[in-house]
């Protein structure tokens, strides 16, 4: 049986979680592609100023993959939604993406609660849609947006690239900053231990922002050229970062103190423009290629290290640069949703859920 909800494991004999910690768990050119059905219509440079925060973060191959959650997996690993899971049984070629809704136009991003909520643009405004289609305005008059993501404490934050900040809106609708002083804010990942990841794409720089009223620099300069996507994997003790102009993603070991290792190339996409990363419960990256509108899926052993070279799952037929699992009800968790600024939302089912996420409390 499938389930919407993530659950996080006591404990892993390899290590456990994605992001551990108190928060509920729960994931402009186009190109030609395939979609089915109809469509319904949404009703700082690398060493200059150090951003400040206008808020502490809320608490909150086919062989080597990883289970993240509560299945049990083929060498008894568990994973995410309480099935059993085989890391090894992936499946190749392409998957046919379904166009589900349109006119959510104005981020590159979209963010789900948890609950049966999902965070999308319309006509200037931040709306939360649900799978049928109904809609609640968050905030108003929202500026073009980059990365969005739900926080535990319901606070959703906004990336403003043009604005060089980072918003929090609240439940009702309030609007205050999260993050300031950044140079082109793009890619935002807040993760279970209570830790916000927030990649500085004009800034070459990619950030933690958590207790300390100073954001953390893990990585800068060449190594974080124009950062984009960014993602958490507490069960590798890994950060994922894509390179958007250079076609690569990177990782970074974070140790128990949580100081950053030297960045590492994990795999290089010839011709892609990478933006937007997600997690599936065996720890298998998918990755966004924005230029081509393109997802791929890196398969990754308990390392980090690519065991393959990346390999096409979908082409769409109108620009996408970001990607969660569904989380909430009427989203399913083996299903990538993904948008972009033109505005259509796309799904892809795929083998496996996606590793567990904060959704709010």
């Amino acid at each position: 049986m499938r389930l919407t909800f993530m659950t996080l494991c006591a404990a892993l004999a390899i290590g456990c979680g994605d992001n551990g910690g108190d928060a509920t768990t729960s994931g402009s050119s186009s190109s030609s592609g395939a979609s089915s059905g109809d469509v319904p219509t949404g009703g700082g440079t690398s060493s200059g100023d150090v951003p400040t925060t206008g808020a502490e973060a809320s608490s909150g191959g086919s062989t080597g993959g990883l289970a993240t959650g509560g299945e049990t997996g083929s060498s008894g690993e568990p994973g995410t939604t309480g099935e059993a899971l085989d890391c090894e049984a992936v499946v190749d070629g392409q998957v046919a993406p379904q166009k589900l809704f349109v006119g959510y136009e104005g981020s590159e991003d979209l963010a789900f609660d948890g609950h049966g909520g999902l965070a999308l643009k319309k006509d200037g405004n931040v709306v939360v849609v649900r799978a049928d289609m109904s809609e609640t305005v968050l905030a108003m008059a929202v500026p073009p947006a980059y990365g969005t993501r739900f926080m535990s404490d319901g606070r959703l934050l906004v990336a403003l690239p043009q604005a060089g900040k980072v918003i929090a809106v609240d439940p009702r609708g309030q609007v205050s900053d999260f993050l300031t002083m950044v140079q082109g804010p793009n890619g935002i990942f807040p993760d279970l231990a209570g830790d916000v990841w927030v990649t500085e794409f004009g800034g070459d720089r990619v950030l933690r922002v958590g207790a300390d009223p100073q954001p953390k620099v893990i990585a800068m300069g060449q190594d974080a050229s124009s950062a984009n996507g960014v993602v958490f994997d507490p069960q590798r003790s890994l950060l994922f970062y894509t390179n958007y102009q250079s076609g690569q993603i990177r990782r970074v070991a974070i140790d128990g103190q949580g100081e950053p290792a030297a960045p590492e190339l994990v795999t290089e996409i010839a011709g892609a423009s990478p933006d937007g990363l997600t997690l599936d419960a065996c720890g298998y990256l998918y990755v966004v290629d924005q230029g081509n509108s393109t997802l791929y899926r890196v398969l990754l052993d308990e390392l980090g290290e690519a065991t393959a070279e990346a390999s096409v799952l979908a082409v769409f037929a109108s620009n996408v640069a970001n990607a969660q699992f569904g989380v909430g009800e009427g989203f399913d968790d083996h299903t990538i949703y993904l948008a972009g600024n033109p505005g259509d939302v796309y799904a892809v089912t795929v083998e496996f859920p996606g590793a567990a996420i904060v959704s709010v409390q």
